[in-house]
């Protein structure tokens, strides 16, 4: 494998890490949502600093976005949660500039190291998202308990609710796939060699 590859590899890892961190909604990382057949729908979606909050009901359609270090959104350990979340991408961001920097340089003797410190850090986030995030927004709203659901990253679940039909929804949204591309190029680079 080329120097000119394992620099580009450690941009690509770098901007993935910082598409999550400072990409906003664009780049969330989770979206929930649930729509009531007798009208109105809302959907939250959760990017590294903000929750978004889409809704409609008869009086017309709403957009709305809260901090998660505002006081009106009282959600302290949905903050707590995006606080590591972010500090592993930004762990994530220093993988990807030493990647390239080996690159940029011609010295990779530490380049296995340093992939597969990436690579495990990668699997990482996307296990702490799955298990943690569903966790940590039923302890803020306790909507999956109010559905008699269990929390879960993913859920398409059509319920009725004291006679009222209302489909859930919960799914990862762009943001969860960037840790995906920076575990498939760390991966690459643990063996160099192998792709030459």
């Amino acid at each position: 494998m080329g120097d000119d590859t394992v620099r580009n590899f450690g941009v690509v890892i770098a901007i993935c890490g910082a598409l999550f961190v400072f990409g906003g909604q664009t780049f969330a990382i989770w979206t929930v949502g649930f729509e009531i057949d007798e009208g109105g729908a809302w959907e939250m979606s959760f990017s590294a600093d903000e929750m978004a909050l889409e809704y409609n009901e008869d009086m017309g359609e709403e957009d709305e976005t809260m901090e998660y270090e505002d006081d009106d959104c009282d959600c302290d350990d949905i903050k707590d949660f995006f606080a590591n979340l972010k500090l592993m991408f930004y762990a994530l961001i220093g993988c990807g500039i030493a990647i390239a920097y080996l690159g940029n340089s011609g010295d990779i003797d530490n380049l296995p190291a340093v992939a597969g410190l990436t690579a495990v850090l990668s699997v990482a986030i996307l296990a702490y998202t799955f298990t943690g995030l569903p966790e940590t927004f039923e302890e803020e709203t306790e909507i999956f308990e109010m559905l008699d659901e269990d929390p879960a990253f993913y859920i398409d679940e059509e319920k009725k609710v004291d006679g009222v039909d209302i489909h859930l929804k919960a799914m990862p949204y762009i943001g969860f796939f960037l840790p995906v591309v920076s575990l498939t190029l760390g991966g690459l680079l643990v063996k160099p060699d192998l792709m030459d």
